[in-house]
């Protein structure tokens, strides 16, 4: 993400356009974008007031229903789908498959012991796959796992697919021919971390 971020002009600019282009018909207040980005407010504000001025995204007024019932008008953002590098900005941004997979699972080194971790879907190319990631060990600790892929979906500009599952689970439904864990294998994918696969085979 360094080189994407200094071509573009910084981590945040590349989250926000991340998320416009993969949620390119709806329309957002800044606070949805602080929220989804988890980026700071006065980053978002000037970010989506750099990106208005180039034509990327426009300005358009929404209205949102409350709890109650009642309507309230708000100014949010959407993207301009007549921006002419839209395309071209989707095969750049969206070509995951160029991350660093090691620095990936090295995110994860401190929530247990990592005995599988495999990559798939959008991080291959392979859209139709069950998950994007999966990650197999021994006292993971999952609300910590679930934080820092809840940030990778934040920067990635979309909800990362995954499956947490302790040694023991795993082994049992690879070994039960769980449709589950096949299908993961069945569909392209790489093993950054792979611990058990020996014993699994055996």
């Amino acid at each position: 993400m360094e080189l994407l971020s200094r071509l573009l002009g910084g981590v945040d600019r590349v989250k926000i356009m991340r998320f416009f282009l993969h949620h390119d018909d709806g329309t957002f207040t800044p606070k949805d974008i602080v929220d989804k980005t988890k980026s700071k407010n006065n980053i978002i504000r000037k970010e989506l007031g750099a990106l208005s001025a180039i034509g990327f995204i426009e300005r358009k007024r929404t209205r949102t229903i409350s709890k109650n019932g009642k309507g309230k008008e708000i100014l949010g953002y959407r993207l301009n789908q007549s921006f002419p590098h839209n395309q071209a900005l989707k095969d750049l941004l969206f070509d995951f498959e160029l991350l660093d997979k090691r620095e990936l699972a090295s995110r994860f080194k401190t929530v247990g012991r990592i005995k599988l971790f495999i990559v798939s879907g959008v991080f291959v190319g392979e859209e139709k796959s069950r998950v994007d990631i999966l990650i197999v060990g021994e006292a993971i600790k999952k609300p910590k796992a679930e934080k820092i892929l809840e940030t990778l979906s934040a920067e990635l500009g979309r909800e990362v697919v995954y499956s947490i599952m302790d040694v023991e689970e795993y082994e049992y439904r690879y070994k039960m021919y769980d449709k589950f864990v096949r299908d993961i294998f069945d569909m392209p994918h790489e093993k950054v971390v792979d611990k058990i696969t020996e014993k699994v085979f055996i």
